[in-house]
């Protein structure tokens, strides 16, 4: 027979792995106004065409950014702050380039255009599609080669002279 407090302890033991593993759900997107400023550069985010960025932190910060090559930029640079919930980009399928404020999908499950013959809001861009066949059209269109999120690397983004 077991014995009363080795089956409490043992329960005890169960229901706090469950609450120590808890995960934390993804935050919504949210749209972009005339009130949004890029993390980087400080520009009003709507006034530049070009995809979009947002990264949304646990402590419910958001990080906003008036292109995806910022992003970018400041993701893949190792000091960059932990305890990321999610990242999403515009799908630029779907979105306005001139003006680009909704359509949000994952970043890290997106296609991305890598050197495109088009510029962005700070010239230089990184396009995101929701899916390859997207970046393919646009690609023909404008240059370029898919790559994803993860094979994004701080050399790809250093400023070409």
């Amino acid at each position: 027979m077991v014995k009363p407090y080795i089956l409490v302890y043992t329960l005890l033991l169960i229901f706090l792995s469950g609450c120590s593993s808890k995960e934390v759900a993804k935050p919504p997107p949210v749209e972009l106004n005339r009130k949004d400023s890029c993390r980087i550069c400080g520009m009003i985010i709507v006034d530049f065409p070009g995809p979009k960025a947002q990264i949304h932190y646990r402590d419910g910060r958001i990080d906003k950014f008036c292109s995806v090559y910022e992003m970018l930029t400041y993701y893949t640079q190792p000091d960059r702050p932990g305890g990321i919930l999610a990242i999403y980009v515009n799908d630029m399928s779907e979105a306005d380039w001139k003006k680009p404020v909704d359509h949000w999908i994952d970043a890290e499950t997106a296609f991305y255009v890598y050197d495109p013959d088009i510029s962005g809001a700070m010239g230089t861009e990184i396009v995101p599609f929701r899916d390859r066949i997207s970046a393919e059209r646009f690609m023909k269109k404008h240059g370029g080669r898919i790559v994803r999120f993860k094979e994004i690397t701080p050399e790809m983004l250093e400023p070409r002279l």
